[in-house]
Formats: C-alpha cells, structure tokens, sequence
C-alpha cells in the first residue's frame, strides 16, 4: 500500500509594527476574502526558505526592505482548509526600510495601521487568532 503525504502549502506572513499598531492590507479583486484585511505576505515558492519568500512578499506586496535578522516568528498556524490544510508562518518586524504602500493594486485597494487592541472586524477570521492569542507560538484552526 501506498503511503499518501501531504503537499501542504506554506505562507509567509507579516507583522509590521510600528509601537502599538499593525499594519493590514485589504483585499481586493482575488476572488478569496475581498474586502477583509490580512497581514501582507503569500506563498512560499517551491525550494525557497520561508523567511526568504517573508522578505520577497515584503517588497511586492508593500514596497518594502526587510533584513532577516528583523524577522521575528511569532505564529505557526496549522489551518484546514477543505479537505487539505495550510501551515502559515507569521512574523513580526518592527525595522525596515521605505514606507509601505500597496504595490499589488490588482489584489489590495487599502493598506492601513490599525492599533493592536482595535484591529478591524472585516479581517480574514484566521488572521484572527493571532490577535486573540498573542502568546501562542502554535495555532491549530479548523479542525474542530
């Protein structure tokens, strides 16, 4: 009998902080979660390590420079999704360069710091977890 393994996809997301607050990007016009907003970031590529595609999506999401050594993980969420699951890897950065703007005008129509204590309702509901377990290095989700 064959053994099935997973081919789970992986994202890398971010936590830019500035002091108390947080900046999100809402979605716009990609047919999943429109009009929500997320932390910048997407998908690892095939071969790549994670905090390098961190610092990849960093730069083509919000148009700007991170070091590796600003990347702190914070979150490991183990997500079901369907009948599959993702593993998102979030982390925070308060050190970078340029100003974040929305580069993807095709995918984001607002990029926005909300304070910590005050994020939005409209955010992507796994995202949320984040926000209601700050302590939590690992957070399954949808598995109940």
């Amino acid at each position: 009998m064959l053994e099935k393994r997973n081919t789970i996809p992986i994202t890398a997301l971010l936590m830019l902080r500035k002091g108390n607050k947080v900046l999100l990007l809402r979605r716009f016009n990609t047919g999943y979660e429109d009009g929500n907003y997320c932390f910048p970031g997407g998908h690892v590529e095939k071969g790549e390590p994670i905090y390098k595609a961190m610092i990849r999506e960093a730069k083509e999401e919000i148009g700007i420079e991170i070091e590796e050594k600003h990347l702190n993980l914070i979150h490991v969420l183990n997500r079901k999704v369907k009948d599959n699951a993702y593993v998102d890897f979030i982390f925070e950065c308060k050190e970078w360069q340029e100003e974040a703007k929305i580069m993807e005008k095709d995918k984001s129509d607002e990029v926005k710091w909300f304070d910590l204590n005050n994020v939005p309702d409209n955010i992507i509901p796994f995202m949320k977890e984040v926000f209601n377990e700050p302590e939590r290095l690992y957070i399954p989700y949808g598995w109940e």
